[in-house]
């Protein structure tokens, strides 16, 4: 049999720059809402950011059922392209509105659309990539995502400030992702098998195409399975604890560490870089555990490791001295955290067997719940008396978090798939 064609690895490349702008679109506002320009033409208080912040984590976590369900339905290729045009479309729209009401219409009609990216993708991967593999594809797709999330504040402040405003900043976003709309839609198919630049020894990587696809969502299924409950508990309690780093912690090194706008942006890019490293280690991790010690302890191992990791890091940021040192230690967090996501997505497409979108997007729900209580709570907590100025009980808050992670995947067992539950 001749060798097998390379087009998974195109698809894959288009999957992992939509990450990339995915995160970008999502990010930038952590760096729009601290701008000069933005607070003299808005003039917001902290509980306003922290509401428009809030409701695009709110609306992302409501759209994935819907969003993961018509992936499962129409097939990743189509529902992909629909997802990336309407926010593309939506970040476009953000730099025309001139008021908090049209703010949060426009961020949370975006939360929305972005709602089925992730669980089309991982559907697209479980379809073009063999279970051997899956978890390091899995990491390449998100290692994008982290691209965008790392460069996303340094990156949007520096261009607001080069254009001199936050808005023509949105509206150059907008057009790049409606660019990437058109090359998915040429470059992706729903299987190899589909694909008129595959052949037969590509197209035998993965199972045959079912040629239905999912006819309702599969609620009762997702209800009933234990593991799958773990591991939305887990995904809540990874997004409570990272999303501190993309929504406050820029306003944390300003206001607490002295850092003025640009630095405390460059900084946490910084420290978010680390997460791409964190990210494709993490697929590597997962694939090589799951080879040393089975299905179950080799998706459960990196939960354990990584959420313990990033809870300790968050726990001795108030004692370390300088921004420097805080900058490091979130590092760590970003790294840990993220080398947990490919084990999240690898489980997910273990359980949910033919409904991979609906349940990547179930337990996705969860997990941004908990990053919507995060942008809301945070300012709540700096308005309280049991406010401390060095943030302490914020960072004890979001170290938290992981443990609930690490804890959670004790009794996930991943071979239990949807239909055996």
């Amino acid at each position: 049999m001749s060798a097998a064609t390379k087009v998974r690895y195109g698809v894959l490349s288009i999957a992992t720059a939509n990450a990339f702008i995915l995160y970008l679109d999502r990010v930038c506002m952590g760096a729009v809402v601290q701008s000069q320009s933005f607070q003299t033409e808005m003039n917001f208080s902290k509980q306003d950011v922290g509401d428009i912040l809030a409701g695009f984590f709110f609306a992302y976590a409501l759209g994935q059922c819907p969003a993961g369900y018509l992936a499962d339905r129409f097939g990743p290729r189509r529902m992909l392209v629909v997802y990336i045009l309407a926010w593309s479309l939506c970040t476009a729209l953000t730099g025309f509105v001139g008021g908090f009401l049209g703010l949060m219409v426009v961020r949370a009609a975006c939360g929305l659309a972005e709602a089925g990216a992730y669980p089309a993708s991982a559907l697209l991967t479980s379809k073009w990539f063999p279970f051997e593999h899956r978890a390091r594809a899995n990491s390449v797709v998100a290692f994008g995502g982290r691209i965008g999330n790392s460069l996303a504040l340094w990156l949007t402040a520096f261009a607001i400030a080069a254009l001199g405003s936050w808005r023509p900043v949105l509206w150059i976003y907008g057009a790049i992702g409606i660019g990437l709309a058109l090359a998915s839609h040429f470059v992706f198919r729903d299987h190899p098998a589909q694909h008129p630049w595959t052949n037969e020894a590509e197209r035998s990587l993965v199972p045959p195409l079912t040629t239905q696809g999912a006819r309702s969502f599969p609620l009762g299924a997702l209800v009933r399975h234990p593991g799958l409950w773990l591991l939305s508990l887990g995904s809540l309690g990874l997004n409570f604890g990272w999303a501190f780093l993309i929504t406050w912690l820029p306003a944390y090194l300003q206001e607490v560490r002295g850092l003025d706008q640009v630095t405390a942006s460059r900084y946490v890019s910084i420290a978010l870089a680390t997460s791409m490293v964190g990210m494709l280690f993490g697929g590597w991790w997962c694939d090589m555990l799951t080879r040393r010690y089975g299905q179950r302890w080799g998706r459960r191992l990196p939960f354990i490791i990584g959420g313990s990791t990033a809870a300790i890091c968050y726990i001795v940021c108030p004692l370390l001295p300088g921004a420097l040192s805080v900058v490091a230690a979130c590092a760590l967090v970003a790294f840990a955290a993220d080398s947990v996501m490919p084990a999240i997505w690898a489980l997910g497409q273990d359980i949910g067997n033919t409904h991979v979108a609906s349940t990547m997007a179930w337990a996705n729900m969860w997990g941004n719940f908990g990053a919507s209580a995060v942008a809301k709570l945070i300012p709540f907590i700096l308005a309280t008396s049991i406010h401390q100025k060095d943030w302490q009980e914020i960072f004890y808050f979001c170290a938290a978090g992981f443990v609930v992670l690490a804890l959670s995947s004790l009794f996930i067992d991943s071979t239990k798939t949807l239909q055996q539950s």
